[in-house]
């Protein structure tokens, strides 16, 4: 990689919308929270998936069960959630869409209501601190947990996009895609239609869904939200660094942000264009 490519891909502002919380956490934090709970005996290599690493769905949700393990008080998910924030920050993303399903511990006392608190409480004081970032938060549904804590994830989102100024902005379904019926359930989904889609990895015949799924996909122009490897996709599909402006900047259009802040990023795209694409 020349050294110019680099700096563009460093400088390039980007808009990052699935950043799942407890999926965002870097090794630095991980040490930290580790070195909180001596006791959990958790190891490093139980909390990350290393780049070319191969692991199951299961293996990459005991990740997850391990990081949930480590991130249990008000204290670790402030902590969290500042990190994962100077972070985005720091890779040049101007606007970042998390997500986490709230969850409470009664060991330490955390309630649902307080962990999403607690996330917005994060994002209030990366603002103060000056970060130069735009952050908003999706509270997400856990499938696996059944309908009625789903409802109960619902009001509770429901009450905080009303409440928080635009800063909650939206509703997520995720969680193991097998649970319940993963065709069944993509279908009615569809049927929506959803505003976006993560992933999408079980929309394919060949993956597990049919054509039928991947046709609604097409009829009603779903979104669907991919990784931030620009540089990867660049490199794959033979992408100019003009094409790679043209979809970070298309993704604005993409958020659930208020349309007058979508305005406002299409201006920051502007100004900063001339010093990105030199």
């Amino acid at each position: 990689m020349e050294p110019r490519a680099g700096v563009f891909y460093r400088e390039l502002p980007k808009v990052e919308l699935h950043a799942h919380l407890n999926g965002s956490v870097s090794s630095h934090t991980i040490e930290k929270l580790i070195g909180r709970k001596p006791h959990l005996n958790v190891k490093h290599d139980m909390t990350a998936i290393r780049s070319g690493q191969r692991r199951t769905l299961d293996e990459c949700f005991q990740v997850f069960k391990v990081i949930h393990q480590l991130v249990d008080t008000e204290e670790d998910i402030l902590m969290v959630a500042k990190d994962v924030i100077n972070e985005f920050a720091a890779d040049g993303v101007k606007y970042l869409e998390l997500r986490s399903t709230p969850r409470e511990e009664v060991k330490t006392g955390l309630t649902k209501r307080r962990y999403v608190e607690t996330v917005l409480e994060a994002v209030q004081q990366c603002k103060n601190e000056g970060v130069d970032i735009d952050v908003r938060f999706l509270v997400a549904v856990d499938r696996r947990n059944g309908a009625e804590v789903a409802m109960q994830t619902v009001k509770l989102a429901e009450e905080f996009m009303l409440s928080t100024d635009g800063l909650v902005v939206g509703l997520d379904l995720s969680g193991d895609p097998t649970v319940p019926s993963q065709l069944e359930e993509t279908g009615l989904l569809l049927t929506l239609p959803p505003d976006r889609i993560g992933h999408g990895t079980f929309l394919h015949p060949e993956v597990g869904g049919c054509q039928t799924l991947v046709d609604k996909v097409v009829e009603h122009n779903i979104p669907l939200d991919l990784s931030q490897e620009y540089q990867l996709a660049a490199s794959t599909f033979g992408l100019t660094p003009e094409d790679v402006w043209k979809l970070s900047q298309q993704a604005i259009d993409c958020t659930f942000a208020p349309e007058n802040v979508k305005q406002q990023l299409k201006q920051r795209w502007i100004d900063l264009r001339p010093h990105v694409l030199q």
